[in-house]
């Protein structure tokens, strides 16, 4: 498993050019008369912001070669920005390829990334299934699918067949809730990148609140290998451990910061309604931060096709429609204004009971300063009242 899907992941990450273990020619499988035994390789996470949810591979160990292992996280990673707009568009193809075990293990070992091996326990006829499916697999018609990040990855692919070959083994009691929201998960991976835990407020919408079952959770190689120790007691065996340190799981969140900068934004129209010389160039600074955010917001969720983008809730909070404010008289910019703040108190509301589902309060603060100033003229409305008593 790469980067997002979050998308976030992909539309930040995936920028940056990626090695993968070089692809083994298919003619080079062995053809044994025994079944292989099949094993399960899951990974640690990595440097790379694309890394930080692990990977998977399952691999066949015939008697008397050399075991060789499907990778199903295979794409063109230095596509750049095409790779970008596929992806934002759930267009992005990604394929299995086979590859060796010593090809494999020595990348991940190169990458100083935790290796579990896990020696699934299957019966012959099992072990045929799975090496048929593989081998299908890697078909021209057959080897292309559109990546989904939580949905259908890498990791959900041999989750899928090995549930398959062992009669649903790893789906039964697996429709319990896990304990992490998909959105509590993704944050988890992300805890070293605090200004990107701030972004996903704003662009990453309520798909990502759901509550996964046990079952949608394998999505992550770290589920996947505990449900496969648990289901068929299978204790994983760790062939490579991490020399780095260990990568922080929570942490600073930036959303102070986010805060703060939108301040800078709104502070300037403070100071405005003191000296009225400055007004127009206060209102246009902050316009440009509200706009930015509507903009960027609206284009996603109408561009894009994955749910975790395209359903969300902060575009009842920033509009790009506020490009206006610097272009309307003074008359129709405050009704305006107290129109978006009238619909912030109302998302707020519907954020206080439960309809609402996502993390709105960084990006409703963060509108609501300069709408409320404009709204009301704050200080002046203030200084005009002290005035008057």
């Amino acid at each position: 498993m790469k980067r997002l899907a979050l998308a976030l992941l992909v539309m930040l990450g995936t920028g940056v050019a990626r090695a993968q273990p070089q692809r083994l020619d298919p003619g080079e499988i062995p053809e044994a008369q025994k079944p292989p035994e099949v094993v399960l390789l899951t990974f640690g996470v990595g440097d790379r912001i694309f890394e930080k949810f692990g990977h998977t591979a399952l691999c066949l160990n015939y008697e008397g070669a050399d075991p060789v292992c499907f990778n199903y996280g295979v794409t063109n990673f230095n596509a750049g920005s095409e790779l970008v707009w596929n992806f934002v568009r759930s267009k992005q193809k990604f394929w299995v390829d086979p590859e060796s075990w010593e090809a494999m293990t020595h990348f991940y070992k190169w990458e100083d990334r935790d290796i579990w091996v896990q020696n699934l326990p299957l019966t012959s006829e099992q072990a045929t299934k799975v090496e048929r499916k593989l081998i299908s697999d890697i078909q021209e018609a057959n080897r292309y699918y559109v990546y989904d990040h939580f949905y259908d990855n890498c990791t959900t692919r041999l989750r899928d067949i090995i549930d398959d070959a062992t009669g649903g083994k790893l789906r039964e009691g697996s429709d319990a809730p896990y304990p992490l929201t998909f959105r509590e998960v993704g944050l988890r991976g992300l805890a070293e990148f605090p200004p990107l835990v701030a972004l996903t407020d704003f662009i990453i919408g309520r798909a990502l609140d759901k509550t996964p079952t046990i079952w949608e959770a394998m999505f992550h190689p770290t589920v996947l290998r505990e449900q496969v120790e648990l289901k068929l007691g299978v204790k994983p065996k760790l062939l490579y451990k991490r020399h780095g340190p260990d990568f922080p799981t929570e942490g600073a969140t930036d959303r102070i910061l986010a805060i703060v900068l939108a301040l800078v934004f709104a502070l300037p129209l403070l100071v405005a309604t003191w000296r009225r010389k400055l007004q127009g160039l206060a209102l246009a600074w902050a316009t440009l931060y509200l706009t930015f955010w509507g903009v960027l917001i609206w284009a996603l969720v109408l561009l894009s096709s994955i749910p975790a983008i395209r359903w969300n809730e902060a575009v009842f909070v920033l509009m790009p429609f506020d490009l206006a404010l610097p272009f309307l008289s003074p008359t129709r910019r405050t009704l305006y204004a107290r129109g978006r703040v009238v619909v912030l108190l109302l998302v707020s509301l519907l954020c206080a009971i439960g309809i609402f589902r996502q993390p709105l309060w960084v990006p409703i603060l963060t509108a609501i300063m300069p709408l409320a100033i404009i709204a009301f003229d704050l200080p002046h409305a203030l200084f005009k009242r002290r005035n008057a008593s």
